[in-house]
């Protein structure tokens, strides 16, 4: 009896060895819901003996290593995601053509004024007429500009001057018609007609969408998304009261938005080509204060364009169509054209610039008013002309305009000693 005791005991206690040995695996078979699964299943085997392992760290024993290679990361799902690029920079242009002077309706008390009525009944009294032969160039750009030199009003009093130029404000239209966007009024005849006329002429424009600019008004207008500011005056003298007037304005433009600045002089000497002593320090104090680009008019002859310090100062841009005279001595000009480019909103520095040369007229025996597109050996006597007059502006060499200053043989007798004025 005692025999059969001792031996139960002897076997519960060994019961209870194996039992305590076994929990652990027991535990971690049961909490990860391996019930009913045979146990010889390679999970379970594999994580009997991951917690075997784990008992004897638990138990201060040697940890066995195990074979069990490292679990794989979960795929990253990639379907439906959305990779974002560095966006491109914005790029913007905007082309810019630029004339002289302009005038309608002439001088009421001299030969001109019915010299102009004349053409306009000849031309059927069509507004068309004027800028028929190069207003194609003009709807192909962003902004085009002239010199409006004359008033449109129906005022009859006006200041005594030699010269007293207006027009019906009808007139007015042919500017709009012919893709004119922008005028300046800083010149000595805006206000033949006193300020009536020169408020007639403010409200003529504003009738037909055409923008204006000069003396006291600064403009902006935007264009492809960029602000254009304009502003101009007449500038006889390079005077530090001038000066202040160029500083002021240029401040102004910029304070209101401006990223583009264009300004255009009434300036110069009459028939002169080559630069009154004022025109060139005034225009390089222009750039110097924040312009990218300088026009000029009143010399009615064209004069040279320097590049100083990277932008453009075109001195004289001459006539246009240009009412003030049937029988002018000079009738070539040009389109001067520039394109500006943007990156991002920051103006670039290259110079994208050319000239189209122009005769203000399209018969020869007289000025009828209409530009047109100069041909053959006008055309490539405005170019040596422009040659000779930017080279003396540049001494140190253009970089102006691919092929600009080159010309075909059989135009090289040409003498630009003929256009050396008399002083």
């Amino acid at each position: 009896m005692k025999k059969n005791a001792r031996m139960f005991i002897a076997i519960f206690l060994i019961f209870a060895v194996v039992i305590v040995a076994m929990t652990p695996a027991f535990v971690t078979f049961f909490a990860k819901g391996y019930v009913g699964r045979a146990f010889d299943d390679p999970p379970f085997a594999f994580d009997y003996f991951e917690t075997a392992q784990t008992s004897e760290l638990l138990l201060g024993a040697s940890p066995t290593v195990s074979s069990k290679p490292p679990p794989a990361s979960p795929p990253i799902p990639t379907e439906g995601l959305v990779f974002e690029k560095e966006p491109a920079p914005e790029v913007v242009t905007i082309s810019i053509s630029a004339a002289g002077d302009v005038i309608f309706g002439g001088d009421h008390a001299r030969p001109s004024s019915g010299h102009f009525r004349r053409i306009f009944a000849e031309s059927g009294e069509d507004m068309n007429f004027f800028f028929y032969n190069v207003r194609h160039i003009f709807r192909e750009d962003d902004l085009t500009i002239v010199n409006y030199e004359g008033t449109f009003t129906y005022q009859t009093r006006n200041r005594g001057a030699e010269f007293n130029f207006r027009a019906a404000p009808a007139f007015a239209e042919a500017l709009a018609l012919g893709y004119i966007d922008a005028v300046s009024l800083a010149n000595n005849h805006s206000r033949d007609y006193l300020e009536q006329g020169y408020q007639d002429t403010q409200d003529a424009l504003d009738a037909v969408g055409v923008a204006f600019f000069g003396n006291a008004n600064n403009t902006i207008m935007e264009i492809n998304g960029i602000r254009v500011g304009l502003f101009g005056y007449t500038a006889w003298h390079d005077t530090a009261e001038m000066r202040a007037n160029v500083t002021r304005s240029i401040n102004y433009l910029r304070d209101n938005g401006a990223q583009l600045i264009i300004a255009y002089f009434h300036w110069g000497r009459e028939k002169h080509y080559r630069l009154h002593v004022s025109q060139q320090p005034l225009g390089r104090f222009t750039i110097d204060s924040g312009a990218h680009l300088v026009l000029g008019a009143h010399p009615h002859v064209v004069q040279g364009i320097e590049v100083y310090n990277g932008w453009n100062i075109v001195y004289s841009l001459a006539n246009f169509s240009f009412g003030g005279n049937a029988f002018p001595f000079d009738m070539d000009s040009f389109i001067f054209r520039q394109t500006f480019s943007f990156i991002d909103g920051v103006l670039q520095t290259d110079n994208d610039s050319e000239i189209i040369p122009v005769r203000t007229t399209s018969v020869t025996r007289y000025n009828n008013l209409q530009p047109t597109l100069a041909e053959g050996e006008d055309y490539y006597r405005i170019r040596r002309l422009m040659n000779t007059l930017s080279t003396e502006l540049n001494p140190s060499g253009v970089d102006f305009n691919p092929g600009f200053w080159t010309e075909p043989e059989e135009y090289a007798e040409y003498e630009s000693s003929e256009y050396n004025e008399s002083e």
